[in-house]
């Protein structure tokens, strides 16, 4: 059973927006705002149609390809981090917007919440088994966590594992993916794992001084972090434009914690498969710039944040508590992700409005 249907499509009655965020336009109480395009169908009805944004004086042009501008009173409107919009007197990245008449992707279905944290650690890489260099790492997680269930998944693996519980229509957004990505993939899967099974997932060259156990409370359903700025070696770590209305930065995904079924993991599948949909590499970049845009911190922070109030969620300094994002030293590889100049997505297809 795939887990897309039809009740997951979404309808459009009339053209939309979307920002260089990958967010929605809509107006609200006669404000201009833009929202995750996960919450699209909680704000259907704040969707404008070209009459109403006539009628707030704004002018619509498309300047070249896929891209559009609005413009009121001789300025661009100018989306900003926190979901309002501004006016600049020239059109960079965050005056540009697609329009899409139609959307070519679902969202996930919702799968069953369980309100708490299962003892399970997940790590993945590429090759069949763990490489050498991660081994005495995840012995040291094994021995410390004796009553977890320890769980790795090689590139295989995430690909099966996604057909059995996700079926093609996500397997094949996952495809869309440049396989020189893998941490893109990693991160794919990560939020894909962690929302059917629930625990802990901690990368590779990620680890722990303490008991897992230790950090996680009976009642945690959801667990975010920051970097913590006190110390020298992460100070303004996560520090992002896209996150500049966030005190603190970015939430690291490096380990991500949470009960399976979580409603707000399924925010962020959501967002994600609409990121991969909506990437152009002129506009969000390539190498690990565009990673950390639509599949990494800044699209994990970006969601979680306009989410706090909604949700059960902890913050914990998680650095202080013992786990280390650099447990051993990270295995280098020829095709690192961080210097590609190819896309993070193939594009099949076009997405988006051309007239």
């Amino acid at each position: 059973m795939t887990a897309h249907s039809e009740r997951n499509a979404i309808a459009l009655h009339h053209p939309i927006f979307v920002t260089y965020f990958f967010t929605v336009l809509i107006i609200q109480n006669d404000e201009f705002r833009h929202v995750d395009f996960c919450d699209i169908e909680h704000y259907r009805a704040c969707l404008p149609t070209h009459e109403q944004l006539r009628a707030h004086g704004i002018t619509v042009l498309n300047p070249k390809d896929d891209t559009f501008v609005l413009l009121k009173d001789g300025n661009f409107l100018s989306a900003r981090p926190e979901g309002t919009f501004g006016f600049a007197n020239k059109a960079n990245w965050w005056e540009e917007f697609k329009r899409l008449s139609s959307i070519p992707f679902k969202f996930v279905q919702e799968k069953p919440f369980s309100p708490h944290i299962p003892h399970i650690i997940h790590q993945t890489d590429n090759a069949l088994h763990p490489e050498t260099g991660y081994l005495e790492n995840i012995t040291s997680l094994k021995t410390m966590n004796k009553d977890w269930e320890y769980r790795y998944y090689s590139e295989k693996d995430r690909i099966d594992f996604i057909h059995t519980h996700y079926g093609w229509d996500v397997l094949s957004v996952y495809l869309r993916l440049n396989r020189l990505y893998g941490a893109a993939q990693a991160d794919f899967f990560r939020y894909l794992c962690l929302y059917q099974h629930g625990g802990v997932y901690l990368d590779m060259k990620s680890g722990s001084s303490r008991p897992l156990s230790s950090i996680i409370r009976d009642d945690d359903q959801f667990i975010i972090s920051q970097w913590d700025w006190s110390l020298p070696q992460y100070f303004e770590w996560g520090k992002k434009a896209e996150l500049s209305h966030i005190e603190g930065g970015e939430f690291p995904i490096w380990c991500l914690i949470c009960a399976p079924g979580h409603p707000l993991m399924a925010k962020v599948i959501n967002q994600l498969i609409a990121n991969i949909f909506l990437y152009t590499p002129n506009l969000h970049s390539t190498g690990s710039v565009a990673t950390l845009k639509v599949t990494g911190p800044i699209l994990f922070t970006r969601v979680v944040f306009n989410n706090l109030n909604k949700f059960d969620i902890r913050m914990e300094n998680i650095l202080a508590k013992g786990l280390n994002p650099h447990m051993v030293k990270n295995i280098y590889r020829k095709d690192q992700y961080h210097e590609q100049v190819l896309p993070l997505v193939i594009q099949s297809t076009r997405v988006g409005d051309t007239i």
